[in-house]
């Protein structure tokens, strides 16, 4: 018997009209395609942004957030960095991969993040700094190692220069950690960072 050959499905069709409102769409596939054509236009942040803050769908969520990371702006960044406060695990980690991906485009909100009173964007924003290939990563974690007073924000600051410091930083290290004699911890993990950067 004749082997009946099987067409491939057809790609859905693009989405006609207006892609905000498309955005709205009752499918996924209509919010997917209307997330691709805004990431042409830096002033569709915020309704990309405010999409994704209730979108279910992880297809249409990680095609907005590649639609943010290539408008790449600073409102992009400074909306990204808002969902770092985020409950939602998967979110709030698919937006710290997002802004390391955004390299230069990032360090102009690193400033506001680091000074954030709430210490855990502070932390996110410090762990950022390890994937973001920027020459100013390092300064900014070193900051963060001199100016912060929660342990955990020096903690994480210590991580990172284990991974992008130099030796010179090692006094800097070592001087964070004594900062905090009640936490045997970080001076365990400022050893081992220094032995790995010597």
């Amino acid at each position: 018997m004749a082997l009946v050959r099987k067409h491939p499905a057809a790609a859905p069709a693009p989405v006609q009209g207006d892609p905000r409102e498309a955005l709205e769409g009752a499918t996924a596939a209509e919010r997917r395609e209307a997330a691709h054509r805004l990431a042409a236009d830096p002033d569709e942040v915020d309704p990309l942004a405010d999409r994704l803050a209730r979108e279910a769908d992880k297809s249409v969520r990680e095609a907005i957030l590649l639609a943010l990371g290539r408008i790449g702006t600073e409102a992009a960044v400074e909306r990204l960095f808002d969902l770092l406060g985020s409950e939602d695990v998967w979110l709030r980690n698919a937006a710290i991969e997002t802004l390391a991906e955004m390299d230069a485009a990032v360090i102009g909100a690193l400033d506001r993040a680091l000074s954030d009173p709430d210490s855990d964007r502070r932390i996110f924003a410090v762990n950022i700094l390890v994937s973001l290939r920027h020459p100013a990563a390092a300064d900014y974690a070193r900051r963060a190692l001199a100016e912060d007073d929660h342990v955990n924000v020096v903690a994480a600051s210590i991580d990172v220069l284990a991974e992008i410091g130099t030796p010179e930083m090692i006094p800097e290290i070592e001087a964070a950690a004594a900062r905090f004699p009640d936490a045997p911890f970080l001076t365990y993990a400022a050893r081992a960072a220094s032995r790995r950067i010597a």
